[in-house]
């Protein structure tokens, strides 16, 4: 992956094309305190002009992308490999600077001036929108932080030293955020929102039954903390309210190269010829395991055989990656040329046929959007609530088969989507993207999504049997596997539910295998990899660090946390 001084460039180059001719902020203001940039100048911006930096900001820098939370939460999560302190547990105050800097200042700033200028106008529309973009975020930032600041920040001069609220208590805030967003956008406003709006069009019914759905996950992650049934009830019982196929609250990404509007994660990994990312062992090893005919959408092999300097290479495979926490002979070879990418569906990059071969801007279009939060993770998250909450196991079955269902429409509709390979000028030869049938077949090689979900002969336990299965939290852990292999390309999710649910069992490296403290039992969710070739240099991490200039200018800021102790407040796992 990139050094951290090429991250920062990448940071400034993508935001500054985000932001062109957009909207200019953070004057008058000192730019090294990030929560306090002022959202109040210029106070005339066009509300037009503004909500497309807040979301093209929102998912910078949560998507999967250097600069982005994904990329390092799906490292943790083993979805990804990295050589970065990240990869072996390992963090500092600056390993999330550019992330949480780029919420504040870039997001939730802009995002402000939206609220605070649309109420001035009445422009309801933009203002609801806003609540709920901030809700979002805001809920997301606790999830990785913890206690942040929120009540007393984006004040500018006003306040330049904000305390930082507790956790619960901005959540109890962001459901009131959300009921005032989906309430203003049924008010009558003076702006239309249209094509400035990336995510929707403008349509106001998607972003509130967003808003709903955005509710529900949140009940979900706090289920622990207090009794949610009576909420979930409401919600889950008006199912046309929340959101539907075809309401996924994503970016959308072009295909254009001047300036690159592409996907960030397919810039760094197929543009960019260092490459950003490898595959995780633990990732491919599951789904290979479970037969998932969605494989060869996830990952691209660039190998097209036997590669001598692979750290691991299975026998037979054009498989090539890095071991979490490796330290081989390969560990740190250069591999850029042969490593597995993320393939069509997290980044836009190649389907894989088979064909292998380095890499390129003409292997994809990176085109597929950056996925925040989908119909499929709605049904996933209404699985386990049915499952832990309200006690209803069968309809937790109906709702689990309707999610993994609705995950693979996602991925055939990312295929379709590739349309005629030749209108981009593809290298060594065009590639047909086919979908996944969703009637069963003879092909074990392209197996279908009736054989995946039900079993098959080539894959004799299916998603059903793994739900069905009589061992201990087997229906929790069917659904939060299952979900797991769905989010590729949104970590930060995954990481969240592995913290309140400790699955699926992640496989990691113990320390040195000499008694050392980190090889004493492990928390539930964490199971020894055995591979005395693979070292963890800490534990895993229940948090993210702190921006530590946050904490060195603000007296009002915390000290940093214990990463590996001091949890989120929901989560209740040992």
């Amino acid at each position: 992956m990139a050094s951290p001084s090429s991250m920062n460039t990448f940071r400034k180059a993508s935001v500054a094309i985000a932001l062109m001719g957009l909207l200019a902020t953070n004057t008058g203001c000192s730019d090294f305190f990030k929560v306090n940039v002022d959202p109040l100048n210029p106070s005339t911006a066009r509300l037009s002009d503004v909500l497309p930096v807040t979301q093209v900001a929102m998912g910078t820098y949560m998507g999967f992308s250097v600069n982005g939370l994904s990329q390092y939460t799906s490292a943790l999560m083993q979805q990804l490999s990295s050589t970065r302190g990240i990869g072996s547990f390992q963090q500092t105050g600056d390993s999330f600077s550019t992330q949480w800097s780029g919420l504040y200042a870039d997001m939730l700033s802009n995002n402000q001036q939206i609220i605070k200028q649309g109420t001035d106008e009445q422009a309801w529309s933009y203002v609801g929108v806003a609540e709920l973009q901030k809700a979002f975020v805001v809920s997301q930032m606790v999830d990785m932080w913890g206690d942040i600041p929120y009540s007393e920040s984006l004040l500018g001069s006003n306040n330049r030293a904000p305390k930082f609220d507790k956790a619960s208590d901005v959540y109890e805030d962001v459901f009131r955020l959300i009921d005032s967003g989906i309430a203003n956008l049924g008010k009558s406003s003076t702006r239309t929102i249209g094509a400035d709006d990336l995510i929707y069009n403008g349509d106001l019914a998607k972003w509130a039954r967003f808003g709903r759905t955005l509710k529900l996950k949140l009940y979900n992650q706090i289920r622990l903390t207090r009794d949610v049934s009576s909420e979930v009830n409401v919600l889950i019982s008006a199912p046309t309210t929340l959101m539907q196929p075809g309401d996924d609250f994503e970016l959308k990404y072009g295909a254009s190269t001047q300036p690159d509007n592409r996907n960030l994660g397919y810039i760094g990994d197929y543009v960019n010829s260092g490459r950003e990312n490898t595959i995780g062992k633990y990732f491919f090893d599951l789904m290979t395991n479970n037969r998932d005919p969605r494989i060869k959408y996830y990952f691209y092999n660039q190998a097209t055989g036997p590669v001598s300097i692979a750290d691991y290479q299975p026998s037979g495979s054009n498989f090539v990656t890095v071991r979490f926490g490796s330290t081989g002979t390969n560990a740190s070879a250069n591999n850029s040329s042969v490593r597995t990418l993320p393939g069509l569906y997290p980044v836009g990059g190649r389907y894989d046929a088979g064909g292998g071969g380095n890499a390129t801007s003409q292997y994809g279009k990176g085109v597929v959007a950056q996925r925040l939060l989908t119909y499929f993770s709605r049904k996933f998250t209404e699985a386990e609530l049915q499952l832990t909450v309200l006690n209803n196991p069968d309809k937790a079955k109906e709702a689990y088969v309707e999610a993994i269902t609705a995950s693979f429409r996602k991925l055939n509709a990312i295929a379709a989507a590739e349309g005629i390979p030749n209108t981009v000028p593809f290298q060594p030869a065009p590639v047909l993207v086919p979908q996944i049938p969703d009637v069963d077949n003879t092909s074990t090689q392209n197996p279908s999504i009736s054989k995946y979900i039900n079993g098959n002969p080539a894959a004799p336990v299916g998603a059903v049997q793994r739900f069905d299965n009589v061992a201990a939290n087997a229906k929790l852990k069917a659904i939060m596997t299952e979900k797991y292999v769905a989010s590729f390309g949104f970590g930060m999710d995954a990481y969240t539910d592995f913290r309140r649910t400790g699955y699926p069992n992640l496989t990691v490296p113990q320390s040195d295998k000499t008694g050392n403290p980190f090889d004493m039992a492990l928390p539930p969710g964490e199971v020894d990899d055995n591979d005395a070739q693979t070292v963890s240099q800490g534990s895993f991490p229940r948090r993210l660090t702190y921006q530590l200039s946050e904490l060195q200018l603000n007296p009002n800021a915390p000290g940093q946390p214990n990463v590996v102790t001091d949890k989120i407040f929901w989560d209740k796992r040992n």
